[in-house]
């Protein structure tokens, strides 16, 4: 946010959202509050995730960013560069340090709530 900007409560409809390529791979999102919204510093965004079932997010890192997700629904697996892998399900908060090059697929057909926040 820069200084001069004035941060006033707002409101968004998620209905009124247009839904976005992400990541490579055939992920889809919709960016909810970015940093072009008057937010808090250490929000550098928040996205819902959408993946089909068999679907990826590509592999990809965010710099000095880290990132916490909801799964709304679905199951699947996150995979890491050095071949570590978190298998995620409905309910569950995944913690991802930032700058940790990643690529998530569904098993299931999955939604996320994606929370990313300055390092």
């Amino acid at each position: 946010m820069k200084n001069n900007q004035i941060r006033k409560p707002f409101r968004k409809n998620l209905s009124e959202i247009p839904v976005e390529e992400a990541h490579g791979g055939s992920g889809k999102r919709k960016l909810i509050l970015s940093r072009e919204d008057p937010i808090s510093n250490q929000l550098q965004a928040m996205t819902k995730g959408f993946l089909a079932a068999n679907g990826y997010f590509d592999w990809h890192e965010h710099e000095n960013i880290d990132e916490f997700f909801l799964v709304i629904k679905g199951t699947g697996v996150v995979e890491f560069e050095d071949g570590t892998t978190i298998e995620y399900q409905t309910e569950d908060i995944v913690y991802m340090p930032s700058n940790i090059k990643h690529k998530m697929t569904a098993k299931k057909e999955s939604e996320f709530l994606f929370i990313r926040l300055n390092d």
